[in-house]
């Protein structure tokens, strides 16, 4: 595996260095690329700091959270000034820094009020997070898009690549709600929790990927009745609302789903994708069910 990159022919390695399309490549010179490309920033390739896109009919890579947070310690880059400007129908962000070599560097992130379903505060955060991870690309050198920006461009296709390589599954980004785009509606939810789920066929989940599954979900729905709420969610999803009765790989198929990360307080936090259709779920989901509780006083099982 590790000389596979050197078997690539030179049409191919054309196209990825000066084309950057890594469909040309194998699935065994995919990931032989994608781990030299993590090793080469200093980036742990298990974290999957990168996933993959397809832009101008071209398959890339481009920078998930784990990517820039990595970069940020790994390069020492400090955050000096965070401007938050409120303009017409969007939050703009403006923010400037430095990495440890002195070189500074200003970068903006624009986010429209009414995403993260018109929470202003959510929506003013996911604007500050999205310059930061911008200044910190470009402090980097590196011309990646980050995800909060790949989200925003309407005819950009993510691409799922398994772990051996291979190309797998092709689904649009977008914002709207309904339809096969992130974040994804119910059905398609349901369609690709059962396609995790018939990957994991053969794999057991232990109790404390269990735990983490529970615990994400309740962080999908914070607050009161957060308990209830899970139960929805994954009768809806799995045809089983308890935790402790679910098939092991349906337990893994969710977790794919959350894609947990840990914070800086050791907390394992939901992708911020996955928590939007995590809480348009119910709201679909109870108007398809005609009413407002669906496990009104269940309890855990």
């Amino acid at each position: 595996m590790e000389n596979q990159l050197t078997v690539i022919d030179d049409s191919a390695l054309e196209q990825v260095l000066i084309g950057g399309d890594l469909s040309k490549l194998s699935p065994a010179q995919r990931v032989q690329y994608y781990k030299r490309t993590c090793e080469s920033l200093g980036l742990n390739p298990l974290t999957r700091p990168f996933d993959y896109i397809t832009l101008n009919n071209k398959l890339t890579l481009y920078a998930k959270k784990d990517a820039t947070d990595q970069l940020r310690s790994i390069k020492g880059v400090s955050i000096d000034d965070v401007d938050l400007q409120d303009i017409g129908d969007t939050f703009v962000v403006k923010v400037k820094g430095h990495d440890t070599t002195g070189r500074s560097d200003v970068e903006i992130g624009v986010v429209r009020k009414s995403d993260m379903q018109g929470n202003v505060a959510n929506a003013q955060m996911k604007a500050v997070t999205k310059a930061k991870r911008r200044l910190t690309l470009s402090l980097c050198g590196l011309g990646w898009l980050d995800e909060t920006e790949v989200e925003t461009i309407p005819d950009a296709k993510t691409i799922t690549v398994s772990e051996s390589g291979d190309i797998i599954e092709e689904g649009n980004v977008g914002k709207k709600l309904i339809g096969n785009k992130r974040p994804y509606d119910l059905e398609t939810l349901k369609s690709r929790i059962a396609m995790f789920a018939e990957k994991h066929a053969n794999d057991t989940a232990n109790d404390g990927q269990r735990g983490l599954m529970v615990g994400g979900l309740n962080t999908c729905y914070a607050g009161e009745g957060a308990d209830m709420k899970r139960h929805e969610a994954l009768q809806f999803l799995t045809g089983e609302a308890s935790s402790k009765k679910l098939p092991d790989n349906f337990v893994l198929a969710i977790l794919d789903w959350l894609h947990l990360t840990q914070d800086s307080g050791g907390a394992y936090i939901p992708d911020e994708m996955a928590v939007r259709e995590a809480q348009t779920l119910l709201t679909y989901a109870r108007k398809e069910a005609g009413q407002e509780e669906l496990f009104e006083g269940q309890s855990e099982e």
